[in-house]
């Protein structure tokens, strides 16, 4: 008997369905995915058990790297002026714009009043058209505009918006002029360098808008309801790696002068570029739907369609028992505690990931900036830990609320406490230590388990604008966190910025524990409307 050639596991016949027999399994062809395959192998030793479990590993092989790619991209655009700022506020004479800690805030925080406005349109246009040019358009003028901060104060800048007309100015009293006068804004913007930041901080959210909570749509095309949180889980670690690996790069930026520009110029023109270029190789990545993408083998592919037409036929049946908009309208109280709860997270988040590393310079490293950046970064690094293993435990046991309380929770109580070891115990080593660890690993940790929500008890286009609304209005927080923190901080004595980091904590701490309350209120709500039951995988 001749011997038979041994065969690639992940090219074998096809894997049996969880609660069927492999002989009822279609034949698989082989060598559709070499590269899927190889890849299989690299990251899981055994081969999948069952088909449902091969679909989901190479699914997730060909999407989540971009995909996770792509928002570490927009995160750093984000909060890369954490960093700059360091350049931003020196003088004019040394090459920076004399801000202070109050216009930093201010402008980081205006990034979420452009981003909100497209959140459900984007979301929507995914559902109907699909993903690809959602993406492409996105990331294409975020791109510009994020690079185009690097750029304002310059003479360049004032040539590029020297064609905007000159606009009446009216006068509405001293309180209502400056920033409240859209006409004295755009006349002033050809030549000032603050308004030129807040013009293009909102553009930058306005063209980013939509882009996470067009991925969470997106990622429901192509994962069950049970395998949705590990999905994420993954996707959202870019949120802290973002920091851990933006950190270091940026402020290695910042020593660079080509052309003569300065560092922190540059931290933004080549963090623009990036996602520019991104924009275009999105073509070429990202498959709309299952039925295009050329990854699946045809059994993957039916098996995946079925699934999420079973999810779909089951909402459907919701829908049709309960009405459409009567189980909006009975989820409305849900969806309004949700966005409460997201909200609260964004204040903390953005209002500290804006001045972490500018915090941990001044209470404990003075003119050490090596050391500060070293300290943010393993704080983020520990946030993409909390991140992975909240999401795991989650799915493992098909629990939501505690794994989105209990990190809130654990979140704000760290911002207190850093802050009360600063202004009364006086003691920045014992503050920074509470801030990488406590605060490091419940961080983003709440994220996984938190998305999921809304997609438990709405149909897929009732879910899409859920969580656009829920990310659109609790996306505001990182507008108020940021403008706060900067205020409460920031103090100038004989024209010199004093901070006062210690206030800017005890301020926005109780915001993530209020919303830790809210959830546990959200899973009252729950019992008092039942909804379907998550399923363990």
């Amino acid at each position: 008997m001749s011997e038979q050639p041994k065969r690639n596991p992940y090219e074998s016949p096809a894997l049996p369905v969880a609660g069927t027999s492999t002989e009822s399994a279609p034949p698989v062809p082989s060598g559709h995915d070499p590269l899927g395959d190889r890849l299989l192998k690299l990251f899981w030793w055994k081969p999948a058990a069952t088909l449902a479990e091969q679909v989901r590993r190479r699914v997730s092989v060909h999407l989540l790297p971009y995909l996770f790619f792509l928002y570490i991209l927009a995160y750093l655009d984000r909060i890369n002026v954490q960093v700059a700022q360091s350049g931003m506020k020196l003088p004019p004479s040394q090459g920076g714009l004399d801000f202070d800690s109050k216009i930093i805030g201010f402008g980081a925080g205006l990034f979420f009043w452009g981003y909100w406005i497209l959140e459900i349109p984007s979301t929507l246009s995914v559902a109907k058209w699909g993903a690809r040019w959602v993406f492409v358009r996105i990331l294409i003028l975020w791109g510009l505009a994020a690079g185009l901060v690097g750029l304002i104060g310059l003479p360049v800048m004032t040539s590029m918006l020297g064609w905007i007309p000159t606009l009446p100015e009216y006068n509405f009293g001293s309180a209502w002029t400056g920033y409240f006068s859209p006409g004295y804004f755009f006349n002033q913007l050809p030549t000032n360098a603050e308004y030129q930041f807040y013009f293009f901080r909102f553009l930058l959210g306005f063209f980013e808008g939509g882009f996470f909570p067009s991925v969470i749509v997106y990622l429901s095309m192509w994962f069950r309801p049970r395998d949705r949180a590990k999905a994420l889980a993954v996707f959202m670690t870019a949120i802290p790696i973002s920091s851990t690996v933006g950190i270091p790069f940026s402020n290695l930026l910042m020593y660079i002068d080509w052309f003569g520009l300065e560092g922190w110029r540059w931290v933004y023109i080549i963090q623009g570029i990036m996602p520019f270029l991104a924009g275009f190789a999105t073509l070429f990545f990202l498959p709309n739907n299952p039925d295009q993408a050329a990854f699946l083998r045809n059994d993957e592919r039916e098996w995946l369609n079925g699934e999420l037409e079973r999810e779909h036929v089951e909402r459907r049946d919701s829908h049709a028992q309960h009405g459409h908009f009567a189980l909006i309208r009975d989820s409305l109280g849900m969806i309004l505690l949700l966005t409460l709860v997201y909200f609260g997270h964004n204040v903390v988040s953005y209002g500290l990931s804006t001045f972490m590393q500018p915090l941990i310079k001044e209470v404990l490293f003075k003119d050490n900036t090596a050391m500060a950046a070293l300290l943010t970064s393993v704080l983020y690094g520990l946030a993409t830990v909390g991140i992975l293993l909240n999401g795991w435990h989650s799915d493992k046991t098909g629990e939501r609320v505690f794994h989105v309380a209990v990190p809130l929770f654990l979140l704000g109580t760290g911002v207190i406490l850093a802050g009360l070891c600063i202004r009364y115990l006086h003691s920045p080593g014992i503050a920074v230590a509470i801030l990488v660890l406590l605060v490091g690993i419940s961080y983003y940790s709440h994220l996984p388990a938190f998305w999921p929500i809304p997609s438990m008890f709405l149909g897929s286009t009732s879910a899409a604008a859920a969580i656009g609304f829920i990310n659109m209005f609790g996306n505001l927080g990182g507008f108020f966190g940021p403008y706060m923190f900067g205020n409460i901080v920031s103090e100038k004595v004989n024209g010199v910025e004093v901070t006062h980091y210690d206030l800017g904590l005890l301020v926005v701490g109780p915001f993530p524990i209020i919303s830790a309350v809210i959830v546990l209120a959200v899973a009252q709500f729950r019992r008092a409307q039942p909804l379907p039951p998550i399923t363990n995988a």
